[in-house]
């Protein structure tokens, strides 16, 4: 199984700005269909950090 790891980080103040909000939704929608689904966050200071994963079932 061979997998992909991508994060995302997301200021504090994107998260309650709602033009940023849909641009961090955007983001997310596009990963998605790539594959790829969110498997953890954590957050340093004012960042949250996404972490999505993709993997490939086949291997």
């Amino acid at each position: 199984m061979t997998g992909e790891h991508r994060v995302l980080r997301v200021h504090g103040g994107r998260l309650v700005v709602a033009e940023r909000r849909l641009e961090l939704e955007g983001e997310l929608d596009r990963a998605y269909a790539e594959g790829f689904a969110l498997v953890d966050s954590f957050s340093v200071d004012d960042n949250v950090y996404l972490v999505l994963r993709r993997v490939d079932p086949l291997d």
